[in-house]
């Protein structure tokens, strides 16, 4: 067997096989004895059809599956003696092949990049933010009451915590994404901030039976793109004011929140899922910032075929979740992010082997009992549920990269600025 390995741009290689005739023949005739016992052929017994007539009948068949068996194994040998790491599958771009004549092959493929080394050096991380503040927790419980809260009815000015019920009438602007929709009777809470600021600001200290009118301006990247950087003026009439009822902040509040017995408890869990937040932030915040300076050190090649089947599951998520898109859109959209991601997933990797980064058993079964404690199931209950996701490979290379991560975060810490 001859082979030929031609470089082409970037990662891409053409492998040119020829295989000597005594080989192509000897396995046509295995091809064709496997034929001449499985067809059947009016006129002949099963097995007893003559090897001239399954030749005549069956040649093309018989070609595809010569060529099936010799290029699938004798390309293995090829990569094995050029010491080719394949990206992907090969693509059979040209073939040559006749009883008593060599197969001649070509086949086009990429390659992994090789990585000699990974730049660690200079890295840098911004100071992680201070710990959880009092007007934090504060703020969280709250959130509990207002949750918990009742409505009464008042006959006083609306407060900047009341919620109103309104008829609202649109009467200029954009008033035709309103023409089918009823304005009766919207409850408009001053309290919350999401509530568009025009209806905060003009609202306060109305009455029942009030009047106004005011005007609405979307931002351009409005969900409603009918909306989306237009104004609608609205004439308002409020119907009722009414006030939150909150309960006391007592060790009955705290118990009725299920987040804690008394009152002191309730701010202390609080405080830890606040502090594991901020932590969980914080660590989110240093991994970007040192991905981005491991991408920027290290410019590799990525292969084609990596980052098509990116845009592969991109594309399959969007259908899944029946999202309308445009597919050319989506690719040159994320084509870079992928790019980035890919180039992430093969620097990490090396970086892990060149450190002697492992994962241990003792790693995933502590990763388990996290999943576990988090949906509140236990251990065996967590590991019938992964193993049916079939996704042991992402949950260890996820268990891998926050230990490249780790590790990334020490060598920084002391070239912090």
């Amino acid at each position: 067997m001859n082979i030929e390995l031609i470089e082409k741009e970037g990662l891409k290689r053409e492998i040119k096989i020829e295989i000597p005739s005594e080989i192509v023949d000897a396995t046509y005739n295995e091809v064709y004895d496997e034929l001449k016992k499985n067809v059947k052929i009016k006129g002949f017994r099963p097995g007893k059809i003559p090897t001239k007539v399954i030749r005549t009948k069956f040649k093309s068949e018989a070609t595809g599956e010569v060529i099936e068996k010799l290029v699938g194994k004798y390309y293995q040998d090829a990569i094995k003696e050029k010491e080719l790491e394949p990206a992907g599958a090969p693509i059979l771009t040209a073939v040559e092949i006749d009883e008593g004549q060599p197969l001649k092959a070509t086949l086009g493929i990429e390659v992994m990049p090789k990585i000699e080394s990974v730049n660690s050096d200079d890295l840098k991380t911004k100071p992680a933010e201070a710990e959880v503040t009092d007007p934090q927790v504060d703020r969280v419980i709250e959130d509990i009451r207002m949750q918990g809260s009742s409505l009464r009815v008042v006959e006083r000015a609306a407060g900047e915590k009341d919620v109103l019920i309104c008829d609202l009438k649109a009467v200029d602007g954009a008033t035709e994404s309103f023409k089918d929709q009823s304005l009766a009777g919207q409850e408009i809470d001053l309290g919350n901030e999401m509530t568009k600021k025009e209806f905060r600001e003009e609202l306060l200290g109305k009455k029942r039976d009030d009047k106004c009118q005011l005007t609405m301006t979307y931002e351009d990247n409005f969900p409603e793109k009918s909306l989306a950087g237009k104004s609608v003026t609205f004439d308002v009439e409020v119907k009722e004011v009414k006030e939150r009822i909150l309960a006391e902040l007592n060790d009955d509040f705290a118990k009725s929140s299920g987040h804690g017995e008394t009152l002191l408890e309730l701010k202390l869990n609080i405080r830890k899922k606040l502090q594991e937040e901020l932590e969980t932030a914080n660590l989110q915040t240093t991994k970007k910032q040192l991905i981005d300076q491991i991408l920027e050190k290290n410019q590799i090649d990525i292969p084609e075929v990596m980052l098509e089947g990116y845009f592969k599951n991109l594309i399959a998520e969007h259908e899944q979740k029946k999202m309308e898109f445009d597919e050319q859109e989506l690719r040159a959209r994320y084509r870079e992010t992928g790019q980035n991601s890919i180039r992430w997933f093969l620097l990490f990797h090396r970086f892990a082997q060149l450190e002697k980064i492992e994962v241990s058993p003792e790693d995933t079964e502590l990763w388990i009992k996290k999943f576990a404690d988090n949906y509140k199931i236990d251990i065996a209950q967590a590991k019938e549920l992964l193993a049916k996701t079939g996704k042991a490979a992402e949950i260890r290379d996820g268990i891998l990269e926050e230990k490249v991560i780790l590790l990334l975060a020490e060598k920084a810490e002391t070239k912090k600025g």
